[in-house]
């Protein structure tokens, strides 16, 4: 019953959920965030590799989707 409140995008004529749009921007910046942690020298550093870049993905999903679809 709630699923036509979900934010639809068009895309060329093709139809996908707002999250997913957020996903895949949280992916792209999180490889964006990896690379910059990789030249600064940071990368090496991190511990728990897995957790961190998913904590950066998950940051960067959140708020796009904040920043787009709950305004």
């Amino acid at each position: 019953m709630l699923g036509g409140c979900d934010p639809i995008i068009d895309l060329g004529g093709a139809f996908f959920p707002g999250w997913l749009v957020a996903a895949l921007g949280g992916l792209f910046g999180m490889i964006l965030v990896r690379q910059i942690f990789c030249w600064v020298g940071i990368e090496e550093h991190l511990t728990f590799r897995g957790a961190a870049y998913l904590g950066v993905f998950v940051m960067i999903a959140v708020s796009l989707w904040y920043a787009f679809f709950l305004t």
